[in-house]
């Protein structure tokens, strides 16, 4: 089950954001896609991440690949490197929810975070079997595969 279209969405850097990215993963998918928890969890995480740790208005896009649904978010923040901060565990669920499909890359006015989700996950952890009890430590984050810092 395929989107119809990919989406583009400019946000401002307020914390109703994320609700509000939520929403437009309502709008692309459907809340009966198989993915639609994993998208949706996953695109909460990566917008309240730029609305913590970078300044300006945001770029949501929801886009297909093939059997992926890739989510970036781009900011205008000037930061180098990966969202890792220890303050809470969202890139780690991003981490799990991607199998490790993630990564960053500078961009014209900052940078830009983004994810592949499998559009029909196995299960809610790819990669871990069953739920697991808790989340792993901050250093089991599964790492990007790429980034183009």
């Amino acid at each position: 089950m395929r989107p119809e279209k990919n989406s583009e969405t400019y946000l401002p850097n307020h914390p109703e954001s994320a609700s509000r990215a939520r929403e437009e993963v309502r709008e692309w998918l459907g809340e009966d896609h198989p993915a639609y928890e994993n998208v949706r969890l996953a695109v909460s995480e990566l917008v309240t991440d730029a609305v913590r740790h970078a300044g300006g208005p945001l770029t949501l896009r929801l886009l297909t690949l093939d059997d992926l649904l890739r989510v970036e978010v781009e900011d205008q923040e000037n930061v180098r490197g990966l969202p890792l901060s220890e303050s809470g565990r969202g890139m780690i669920l991003v981490g799990l929810l991607s199998g490790g499909r993630w990564g960053c890359r500078s961009c014209e006015r900052g940078r830009t975070v983004w994810c592949e989700i499998p559009a029909v996950p196995k299960d809610p952890f790819p990669g871990l079997g069953e739920a697991p009890d808790h989340l792993p430590a901050h250093d089991d984050i599964p790492r990007p595969r790429w980034n183009f810092g």
